[in-house]
């Protein structure tokens, strides 16, 4: 029982760490339509893997949270008890940590400082991504097949079809711009800016 406490404590330790930096990522990532169109990626991880990752590894958290909940029952019931040795739920360290967890949430929710100063700084770490890729013509473009983004960005097939294969792109209409990105090692956004 004394190895799985200690394999407990570990494995909350890595998912905290791991939620940690999925979090981060997901904090400075691009919107999901600049992510997509442009295939951004850092480290080698798309905006897709890192929200995989965070919340597969928030599973684990809350799973070994509860084992480490449960392991140290007691002295968390004691950090609630007052001097009479009963719970009390206004003890000064309870009514504390209690108050730090709504003051982030209820500031989050009305926008308070310095909870709104971490929203703007996210917000204009995306707005930047976004100058930086610029927008994809229409919501999911790059979940279009290759022939109706075709169509509805009224381009010439005969001048995209040429367009693609002076620059080695090996493709087929019914693909999707992503699945034909992928392929090539490029992103859909530039299959979009060869054939415009």
């Amino acid at each position: 029982m004394g190895s799985f406490k200690k394999i407990t404590s570990l494995t909350l330790g890595f998912s905290f760490l791991t939620m940690s930096f999925t979090g981060i990522m997901l904090y400075i990532v691009p919107k999901g339509k600049i992510a997509y169109w442009a295939d951004w990626q850092m480290f080698g991880l798309s905006k897709g893997d890192y929200g995989d990752i965070h919340t597969t590894s928030m599973v684990v958290f809350i799973l070994f949270g509860g084992f480490h909940i449960y392991y140290n029952w007691k002295p968390i019931v004691s950090y609630m008890k007052d001097t009479t040795k009963k719970v009390s739920f206004t003890k000064k360290e309870f009514l504390i940590a209690l108050f730090i967890n709504l003051f982030f949430v209820i500031g989050t929710l009305y926008s308070l400082q310095p909870m709104k100063v971490v929203l703007d700084v996210g917000s204009d770490i995306k707005n930047y991504w976004t100058k930086e890729y610029g927008k994809p013509p229409y919501n999911h473009a790059e979940d279009s097949s290759l022939k109706k983004f075709i169509k509805k960005m009224d381009i010439d097939i005969d001048d995209a079809k040429e367009e693609l294969n002076e620059n080695g792109i090996k493709y087929n209409m019914t693909q999707s711009l992503k699945e034909i990105a992928r392929k090539n090692g490029v992103s859909p956004q530039k299959i979009y800016e060869i054939i415009e």
